[in-house]
């Protein structure tokens, strides 16, 4: 079976990014996994503007892309709730995917943002979910998706917010706020001793386990 997993921006590294943070999961499993582009799409999202203009499109080319089941990578899940809506397959979103997965990996959470228009939108999906009881804080790299993207230029910054995450507001699970960090996780990890979530791998972890174990929606009788 297959799963499709769009990058809503246009940013080619973004995707490359992405398919690398993958390819244990790839190795893995028998599903295929393919990562795609939306090429219509700004090169990062960022503002809750972005998030507008690329939700429909996001919702569009799940309805129509062959898949068995899709993840829209963003970390502000822009379309999410329309793709479900049209999609006939299970679709996940990389942030709902995260911050799901740290409620069985520890206490409190804390995310790294881009930067703070961002913490806002996170915000409100987590108390649309039920927990902001467990967040522990919301900190930004200040950061566009492209210097997130550059490894090593934002190693350090990556860092020293996941250190503020843990010493100052008492989180044990770090989640990266965009699917450009995901090449930061191991070495975050190892720095702060913390668990780190690569949202990415969190929501496509999610579409392997619903297609394995049947977590399918069955199509009405006619």
């Amino acid at each position: 079976m297959r799963i499709a997993v769009l990058n809503p921006n246009s940013s080619e590294a973004v995707t490359r990014s992405m398919a690398r943070c993958l390819e244990r999961q790839v190795a893995l499993t028998d599903h295929q996994i393919d990562c795609h582009t939306l090429t219509s799409a700004p090169k990062g999202i960022e503002t809750d503007e972005d998030v507008r203009a690329v939700a429909p499109k996001a919702a569009d080319w799940v309805r129509s892309v062959e898949a068995d089941a899709c993840v829209i990578a963003c970390f502000s899940d822009p379309g999410l709730t329309e793709a479900r809506e049209v999609a006939g397959k299970p679709v996940f979103g990389i942030a709902e995917s995260a911050y799901g997965r740290t409620l069985v990996l520890g206490q409190r959470f804390g995310v790294i943002s881009l930067g703070q228009s961002s913490i806002s939108r996170h915000r409100a999906m987590i108390e649309r979910m039920g927990i902001l009881s467990r967040l522990g804080g919301d900190r930004a790299v200040e950061m566009s998706v492209a210097e997130a993207n550059d490894a090593d230029r934002a190693a350090s910054r990556i860092a020293a917010v996941g250190r503020q995450l843990r010493e100052e507001d008492g989180a044990d699970v770090l989640v990266l706020g965009c699917a450009g960090m995901g090449e930061q996780r191991e070495r975050l990890q190892e720095e702060t001793g913390c668990i780190v979530i690569d949202p990415v791998q969190a929501a496509v972890a999610d579409a392997v386990a619903a297609l394995d174990i049947g977590w399918v929606r069955p199509q009405p009788h006619v």
